[in-house]
């Protein structure tokens, strides 16, 4: 089964959807749909990852990728990418993720 992530970047004005399956042998397919050339480079280096990629902050490939690309900083593609990685690995409930619906950054007036 594949997990989707919808990422809605107001700032920037780009939207990805974000998909991770895994496979038979326990890694993570990561594919995205967007039409930002900066995510897609993220996306295409990332290749598989492996359970400790998206467990292990500190050895993850997902992060070490991230500080890699031209990505801005602010991006929230990479959380999405865990986010829909833990769905898919049972380590987010999927059906709690979308009654919650969504999770967001708020700037509130000064």
């Amino acid at each position: 089964m594949t997990s989707r992530v919808k990422v809605d970047m107001t700032v920037c004005g780009k939207q990805h959807l974000i998909e991770v399956e895994m496979t038979p042998e326990m890694e993570f397919e990561v594919r995205a749909e967007t039409d930002c050339v900066n995510v897609r480079e993220f996306i295409d280096r990332l290749g598989k990852l492996s359970l400790s990629d998206i467990s292990d902050k500190k050895s993850s490939k997902l992060w070490e990728v991230f500080k890699d690309v031209r990505m801005s900083a602010n991006c929230l593609v990479p959380a999405a990418v865990m986010d829909a990685a833990w769905m898919e690995a049972g380590m987010l409930s999927k059906n709690r993720a979308q009654s919650c619906g969504r999770k967001c950054i708020i700037y509130p007036p000064d």
